[in-house]
């Protein structure tokens, strides 16, 4: 028998391409550095983002996010303009990281960007601008319908500061929320960022002892393939790929197309649990 959504009892979401629309944040925000550069296209910039973002946190796991975003940005600044490549971060220590055999000593843990060595002005803005990209049109009815049926968590390759502002844009005020999240887990809060398998594992930990659902329950729901739906499928998690379009980032038709379900928009599923719920 097909699997239905409503076997499940969790939606663990993938945020920034799932329900933000970051992508048309990060071109918009590198437009000025980058036009009549060899990456001032679209989809040159976000090739070049992804590579630099992806090389960062895998050799910085613990590296909060905000300097991530404000390391890639001088990096592809000096690519673009033919600079040199800025110097690694200073004031780095070994960080202790949970596993799921104990912790170990892994990655490394940098300096904030108020330091001596802040990056220009620019670079900050980039970091701290997380809060100011756009939800689709779709996500919040969307998670206002999903709410209704299942516990809505978070695994996001973000800081907590930065995903306060996100949270609040999509949840609504404290005092008059739309819905709340049941759960939310962060790349800063796991020491390690998707795909690396120790952030998944730490936030299904995290949810069967928190929530009390075994992971057999929780359907991950991400627009990027490569950060969420192949490491998890791969790990007998049940998938619902959310395939927008035009989506660059993390985009694999043929390891997406695998996912348990698949849908063109969150609004799609949504309307999909509906119609399972009404017996329609």
């Amino acid at each position: 028998m097909s699997p239905k959504l409503t076997d499940y009892k969790v939606i663990m979401f993938d945020v920034y391409g799932t329900l933000i629309d970051w992508e048309t944040a990060i071109a918009r925000a590198l437009e000025p550095t980058l036009a009549g550069t060899p990456l001032a296209s679209r989809d040159a910039a976000l090739t070049a983002y992804c590579s630099v973002e992806r090389d960062l946190q895998t050799r910085y796991p613990t590296m909060l996010y905000s300097e991530v975003l404000a390391r890639v940005y001088a990096e592809l600044e000096a690519r673009a303009h033919n600079k040199l490549t800025p110097a690694e971060p200073s004031g780095t220590t070994a960080a202790s990281v949970e596993t799921s055999t104990g912790t170990v000593t892994s990655g490394t843990t940098v300096g904030s960007s108020a330091s001596a060595s802040e990056p220009p002005d620019a670079h900050t803005a980039f970091g701290q601008s997380i809060g100011s990209w756009a939800p689709f049109p779709d996500t919040i009815p969307a998670l206002v319908t999903l709410s209704k049926h299942f516990k809505l968590t978070v695994l996001s390759n973000v800081d907590r500061a930065s995903f306060a502002h996100t949270q609040h844009a999509l949840e609504g005020p404290p005092d008059a929320p739309r819905f709340r999240f049941s759960a939310i887990y962060t790349a800063e809060d796991a020491g390690a960022y998707k795909p690396d398998p120790r952030a998944r594992e730490y936030a299904l930990r995290r949810v069967e002892a928190e929530l009390g659902v075994p992971r057999e329950q929780v359907l991950v729901v991400a627009a990027s393939v490569a950060h969420d739906i192949q490491p998890s499928r791969e790990v007998g998690l049940g998938t619902a790929w959310i395939s927008r379009k035009g989506t660059q980032i993390g985009w694999d038709e043929a390891e997406g197309s695998k996912a348990t379900f698949r849908f063109d928009t969150l609004g799609e599923m949504a309307d999909a649990v509906e119609k399972e719920t009404s017996g329609a």
